[in-house]
């Protein structure tokens, strides 16, 4: 008979883990708390707009198609990407707009005609944050970091020097090496908020963000993020894949000699499990499903570590067109670290603040009605900072009003057909996230890597943790990797890389 594998959360990591061990073998059943899959990575439609509710970057393709391949498809018959030219467009208080192309020769140029010289300084950047990347790649990404002979390996120790430097010193610190003008630094740094951390404290070591951004460019799926969960689903359900919305989970039974035994439902149901897989908030998970002593991360664990940052989201359904705008836009304030510092020390709303605006319309007509446009807008917010709902349409007015002065949309808030707001108390009450996390745990260097939150309970055997939560970290790639990592927990397989197949695991107790 089959083992039963129990998932806990329908997030992307969740049902990719779910995909990977039916392939396996398992008889596998995931329980959702909400109405519908993907978690942050959800759907929201009003009014003939189509919202995807989180993620809107499409980067580390191969991820992607790599996952794809284990379940024997191609990512190519599955998804329509589209390459994004422009990659995206920066607004500035005080400056004319920059826009990125992701053709790494023609932004060098860019760069050239703001700091004369720079030009070939990004190009070197850019190389040797690929050649981290695809280290990272190799080595370090579908890993659990479970053999020595991993860090054995001559890339590893012949690059070693610099890796450490890398990792000990905050990117602000390195990228001012390669440029002086904020404009250009505020370019090479703004994808650290997407790893839910600032730029004065996450290690140089991500300076790989760049080399996807004028490397490999940037990509949309055709139908938007969320055609990627759907067919992850379709996928789960062609090899057997159980689904059960609305059920929220209560708690994870253990039994007495240690061992996971299943789930309890918030309806009372319990529901039996050879190996429960957790892809809920992990400090939820913790801290709430479990009982004290099975607990391998409980408060004081959380009261040491930090949360990436929280955010208002906005979903605007626009009359008209927006011209304004590209595909990706970011406005950068000029007090650059002003802004990081409210966030993540000051825990204070910043103002004014830095702004993330998509207008996935410009790309995708079947995202918005004829003739208008689709925008989603994200407001990096400090974690644990509640805002009332009496408030968040103060708060909201106040950050639209900065794009209409900045991003040159005067008439923006009476041009508003749909207005939907999500704040920091929704991501608590949607995803029982941490401190109204909207990302997960930061990528600081005691985050990161093999310092990241294990996907495995050290107190109670065959429970898995994955997700954003978890290693590798935060984003849909690092999810997919993740769904990967507990697969070779499960097979045993230690070595480093990812693995070329799916193999049927019978009878596995590890």
């Amino acid at each position: 008979m089959s083992k039963k594998v129990v998932i806990i959360g329908a997030g992307i990591g969740g049902l990719a883990t779910a995909n990977l061990l039916a392939k396996a073998g398992y008889n596998v059943e995931v329980y959702e708390k909400n109405s519908m899959p993907g978690g942050r990575a959800g759907i929201y439609e009003a009014k003939g707009f189509r919202f995807d509710t989180g993620p809107s970057w499409y980067l580390m393709p191969e991820v992607f198609s790599h996952y794809f391949s284990l379940l024997g498809k191609d990512i190519n018959k599955e998804i329509k990407l589209t390459k994004l030219n422009p990659a995206y467009k920066v607004f500035f208080e005080t400056e004319e707009p920059v826009t990125v192309t992701g053709d790494s020769v023609v932004d060098a140029q860019t760069f050239d005609a703001i700091e004369p010289g720079s030009g070939v300084k990004l190009l070197d950047y850019v190389s040797k944050g690929d050649d981290i990347y695809r280290l990272a790649m190799k080595y370090f990404l579908y890993t659990n970091f479970s053999s020595i002979r991993d860090f054995t390996k001559l890339d590893i120790i012949g690059r070693g020097r610099v890796m450490t430097r890398l990792a000990l010193m905050p990117i602000d610190k390195y990228v001012r090496r390669y440029v002086s003008d904020r404009r250009l630094r505020q370019i090479l740094e703004y994808p650290m908020v997407f790893l839910g951390s600032s730029p004065y404290s996450a290690p140089a070591l991500y300076s790989l963000m760049s080399a996807l951004d004028f490397r490999e460019g940037v990509y949309y799926p055709q139908g938007g993020i969320y055609t990627v969960i759907e067919k992850i689903v379709s996928a789960g359900k062609e090899l057997g894949v159980s689904y059960q919305y609305n059920n929220p989970v209560e708690r994870i039974d253990v039994s007495d000699n240690g061992t996971v035994s299943g789930i309890v439902l918030q309806n009372g149901k319990s529901v039996r499990g050879d190996i429960v897989i957790s892809n809920a908030d992990l400090h939820y998970t913790e801290t709430k499903m479990l009982d004290k002593n099975h607990r391998s991360y409980p408060s004081s664990y959380w009261n040491k570590r930090e949360a990436g940052p929280s955010a208002l989201l906005m979903y605007l359904g626009v009359k008209g067109k927006l011209p304004q705008l590209e595909h990706h836009n970011l406005f950068f304030v000029d007090d650059w670290q002003k802004n990081f510092d409210d966030i993540f020390k000051g825990k204070k709303i910043p103002h004014p603040a830095s702004v993330y605006v998509c207008k996935p319309s410009a790309t995708d007509d079947s995202v918005a009605p004829s003739g208008d446009e689709n925008v989603f807008v994200l407001v990096p917010l400090p974690a644990g900072v509640a805002i009332d709902s009496g408030d968040i349409e103060k708060v909201a007015d106040r950050y639209l009003e900065q794009i209409e002065k900045h991003m040159g949309i005067p008439d923006l808030r009476k041009r508003l057909g749909v207005k939907r707001l999500f704040g920091p108390n929704d991501f608590i009450d949607s995803y029982n996230a941490w401190q109204g996390t909207a990302l997960g745990p930061s990528h600081i260097l005691r985050q990161s890597a093999f310092f990241r939150t294990p996907n495995k309970s050290k107190k109670v055997k065959n429970l898995y943790y994955v997700g954003g939560s978890t290693t590798p970290g935060i984003g849909l790639p690092m999810c997919l990797i993740g769904a990967e990592l507990v697969y070779k927990r499960l097979a045993g397989e230690k070595r480093g890389g990812p693995v070329s197949k799916i193999r049927r695991i019978i009878g596995s107790d590890k």
